[in-house]
């Protein structure tokens, strides 16, 4: 018993160890400013850069934006055409691109809006975003209303 206890003990004590070891420093002072990338790029990437599919139909892309944000204000290399307004809505409402989480007791009409589906795919403040809006219920076509900035417009009701 006395033995099993002193080897347990060994155990837990080299699993700490290890755990520690881990997280010690790495030598560099926490101090100093992060060096730049072994490319010369001072640039930073941005907060946001996300990208829009839509398929009107259900299966065919009939739409493509890029939209690129720092903050709630749009750069240049946005290629959508609502941009302000989009960087707008995500950076007040980015929630709103967080996935719906499966099992939720939603009520929800039975409302069909037809087979559209919008992706909206991407970064946004450093977190990945894979987001999917539909309006086959009453639900997908009221997140999909809230998301019209960013997803340009409502597609027609079926």
């Amino acid at each position: 018993m006395q033995r099993t206890m002193t080897l347990l003990l060994a155990g837990l004590l080299l699993g700490a160890a290890a755990l520690l070891a881990g997280c010690a420093d790495d030598g560099g002072s926490s101090q100093s400013p992060a060096s730049p990338s072994s490319t010369g790029s001072s640039v930073e990437a941005p907060l946001t850069d996300l990208q829009v599919s839509i398929r009107a139909d259900g299966a065919v892309e009939s739409a493509h934006y890029r939209l690129v944000c720092d903050g709630d204000a749009p750069l240049p290399e946005s290629q959508h055409p609502n941009a302000a307004k989009a960087c707008e809505l995500v950076q007040a409402t980015p929630a709103l691109l967080a996935s719906p989480k499966p099992g939720v007791n939603d009520a929800c009409t039975m409302q069909y809006g037809g087979p559209a589906v919008g992706v909206v795919s991407g970064t946004l403040d450093g977190r990945v975003v894979n987001r999917e809006f539909n309006v086959r219920d009453g639900c997908g076509i009221s997140d999909w209303d809230a998301a019209v900035p960013l997803l340009v417009e409502m597609p027609s009701l079926q």
